[in-house]
């Protein structure tokens, strides 16, 4: 996390918070344990925004630990945005109170055009979505009162089935919430504190990446091939002990990336030693054509299996099914008592008849087929054109650029708006990538896939300008 500039100057000199009071706060002296007590302390008001911490070497001397630790537990701080380096000045407590805006998820949308092919998006194409009114139609006509009791189970007993036969293991646990996102966002609140490591895909998905840095967590990237999360990467990264491996099996976003069955008992291995929670965001579900392949066929009491219905039945329906270990899904249920309680049980009803009906089944196997077909038609254009870009599936394309912010500026002036790669890189690195979502392109117009294919090229072979000089 890059912190935003201060100055250096102030009119008083800043309260400096006694070392005794901050050393008396700790009682686990790890770097989380260190981080954790003073994040206390400052939700107590006992540290005030401005005040300025002790230095790391008085710290580690007063709590008898080595100077990285204290180090470790300041990077953990900052990047909650709780304190903030200001050089030689010092580390001072930050004002929290206003919430980090989700950074990278706000920088996937592409510099916008006034006209022209937005192939930014990541959305499905809304004429490939089975119709919902025949389903609603049909749920409605049957009752309208889909709940007895504020306290009836969160998941309907019909869907609960269907989601059951489907899964890629028996899971102990199966609750639905309202997308993939919020199945992150609450899996990460059960699993995740601050100054944890966790493992995630290089490059990944920005909004987890987001939520993932908000909690506090360290990111450590692994890397991919062909095959999913490259077996090499995943056990240096385990020996970091993390407390979650986030992953993708199928249509990894950006890449496009399916986890073969061969390589995920090859990581399950890999993991078995460990105690870590793996997580897995199935986010194209039906529209992938891969096989559903699940860590939780080998690890099913320590996996979570998310699968969203949002590109394949519809992103209003907002539901995705959380299945898989008990420890987590448990606590998770139960908090969600305390706020939605549950996702629509008449939504949920929807869904049921949309994944139980012959004709929407058909309706998500033509969209599955064609989304595979406008991706290959990219992929194998831009192959044509000497143009690299990932041998994946789903919606997306991950397409390699000489030069980002180029290629960015070329496709705008061709009417064409895609993701920059930037916002998806878990290490920060700089990017040579553009997202580019295939799946709204229309087969049917040749024209148009050909300008897109043309447009790319150009765009991938443009050449840095020279700025600044």
């Amino acid at each position: 996390m890059t912190l935003s500039a201060v100055p250096d100057a102030a009119a008083a000199s800043p309260a400096r918070a006694p070392i005794s009071a901050v050393a008396a706060a700790v009682v686990d002296r790890s770097p989380k344990g260190i981080a954790a007590a003073v994040h206390r302390l400052i939700r107590a008001g006992r540290l005030s925004t401005g005040d300025r911490l002790p230095t790391v070497r008085d710290l580690a001397k007063d709590l008898n630990v080595s100077p990285a630790t204290v180090s470790e537990a300041w990077q953990a701080l900052a990047a909650v945005g709780a304190i903030q380096a200001r050089g030689r000045a010092g580390t001072f407590v930050r004002d929290t109170v206003e919430p980090s805006r989700p950074v990278r998820y706000l920088g996937i949308g592409g510099a916008p055009v006034p006209e022209g092919l937005n192939l930014s998006t990541g959305t499905p194409d809304p004429a490939l979505l089975p119709p919902l009114r025949e389903a609603v139609d049909r749920v409605v006509a049957r009752s309208t009162a889909w709940t007895t009791s504020y306290l009836d189970d969160p998941v309907l007993p019909e869907l609960e089935a269907v989601l059951r036969r489907d899964w890629p293991f028996e899971p102990a646990r199966l609750t639905v919430v309202d997308g993939a996102l919020d199945a992150l966002s609450r899996v990460v609140e059960q699993v995740v504190r601050l100054g944890d490591r966790v493992v995630m895909e290089n490059p990944g998905f920005p909004p987890l990446i987001d939520l993932l840095e908000r909690a506090g967590a360290e990111l450590v990237p692994v890397h991919l091939d062909g095959e999913g999360i490259v077996p090499s990467s995943l056990s240096a990264a385990m020996d970091l002990a993390p407390v979650a491996v986030f992953l993708q099996p199928r249509a990894q976003n950006p890449t496009g990336i399916s986890m073969t069955a061969e390589r995920g008992v090859e990581l399950s291995g890999i993991l078995a030693p460990y105690a870590a929670v793996i997580v897995e965001d199935d986010h194209s579900g039906d529209i992938a054509t891969a096989q559903d392949v699940s860590l939780g066929r080998q690890l099913p009491d320590r996996t979570v299996h998310i699968r969203s219905y949002s590109k394949s039945h519809g992103p209003d329906l907002r539901i995705a099914a959380v299945g898989g270990s008990a420890d987590v899904i448990d606590p998770l249920v139960s908090r969600r008592m305390l706020g939605p309680g549950w996702t629509s049980r008449l939504l949920q009803a929807v869904l049921v008849e949309l994944l139980t009906d012959p004709a929407a089944t058909a309706a998500v196997a033509r969209a599955r087929a064609t989304y595979a077909m406008r991706s290959l038609a990219v992929r194998a254009g831009l192959a044509g054109e000497g143009v690299t870009s990932t041998t994946g599936e789903g919606i997306n394309a991950w397409v390699e650029v000489t030069d980002e912010r180029s290629a960015l500026i070329t496709l705008a002036a061709l009417g064409i708006r895609v993701s920059p790669g930037a916002p998806f890189m878990v290490d920060g690195s700089p990017s040579r990538h553009v997202r580019v979502t295939t799946g709204i392109l229309d087969e049917q117009d040749p024209s148009q896939l050909q300008h897109v294919i043309s447009a790319l090229a150009t765009a991938a072979k443009t050449e840095p300008s020279l700025r600044g000089v």
